[in-house]
């Protein structure tokens, strides 16, 4: 049987493959999803807030989700691969489809009432204001 060369691109994702598809009973498909590297994202506190943005070139708002739910931030989507007509083949294809989702556990509780998110030229920004009892309070001496 003759098996077309294929020229491992990124280590890493060889290695999370293999590893996955031996201890991980998820379908072979949503490699990006368990991977974590389908979106890069960054934290920020403020100190009032967080500020978490996250790369989602190519998704509308409408195809992601944001949920915070006991200090928990998880951010779903779905990229949706084009159909390909009858007479198309990829000749080279770098761009992840699939289902995602990334969870964060927030460093102190947030004001659920108040998270605010947006998106904008393909970045996801999320503010969670932190909860007042997770401000810190000056305590005067007696």
């Amino acid at each position: 049987m003759l098996v077309r060369f294929q020229p491992v691109s990124n280590i890493f994702d060889e290695i999370d493959t293999i590893i996955n598809s031996t201890l991980v009973p998820f379908p072979a498909g949503n490699r990006s999803e368990r991977s974590g590297r389908f979106s890069s994202l960054s934290v920020k506190d403020s100190g009032e807030q967080l500020h978490v943005s996250l790369e989602l070139p190519g998704l509308s708002k409408q195809d992601v989700s944001v949920n915070v739910n006991n200090d928990i931030l998880t951010i779903s989507g779905e990229r949706k691969q084009p159909e390909k007509k009858e007479n198309e083949q990829w000749i080279r294809n770098e761009i992840r489809y699939g289902k995602f989702e990334r969870t964060i556990t927030l460093p102190y509780s947030v004001d659920v009432e108040k998270v605010s998110a947006s998106h904008e030229n393909g970045i996801l920004s999320i503010i969670l204001p932190k909860h007042e009892k997770a401000k810190p309070k000056q305590i005067s001496i007696r």
